[in-house]
């Protein structure tokens, strides 16, 4: 295949921006809220969520499947999901956590130079 016909190949097969189109089973309220382009993996995983929540439940209604997702999400409801959504993202860590983190591994360096030369001594003992 040239390079001529590959480029038409891929103009012709034009990404959908539309997230309606590429996550059917999404329901629209939460499309409405998330990027088809920067939410794609929580759209991806809502769309397996639903895809398997209608194969059991066919009957199940938007507001229900919606409620359904966010639950998924670790919120009680829709309208908890969509508050946490507007929140924006959650803060950084506070700087105690690093704190923590920076002597956790000065200790775990001290431990293994210490079990290093005690090794060491031990076989050189010998």
């Amino acid at each position: 295949m040239s390079s001529v016909a590959f480029a038409e190949k891929l103009s012709n097969a034009e990404v959908s921006r539309d997230p309606g189109e590429s996550y059917p089973d999404v329901p629209a309220a939460i499309r409405a809220h998330l990027n088809a382009e920067l939410d794609r993996d929580v759209l991806v995983r809502m769309q397996h969520l639903a895809r398997k929540r209608r194969a059991l439940r066919p009957e199940i209604t938007e507001e229900q499947m919606a409620d359904y997702l966010a639950l998924a999400e670790n919120c009680e409801n829709f309208e908890q999901w969509l508050k946490l959504r507007q929140a924006g993202p959650l803060p950084p860590p506070a700087r105690g956590t690093l704190a923590w983190v920076i002597g956790t591994l000065a200790i775990l360096a001290l431990l293994t130079t210490g079990l290093i030369a005690a090794i060491a001594v031990s076989v050189s003992g010998l």
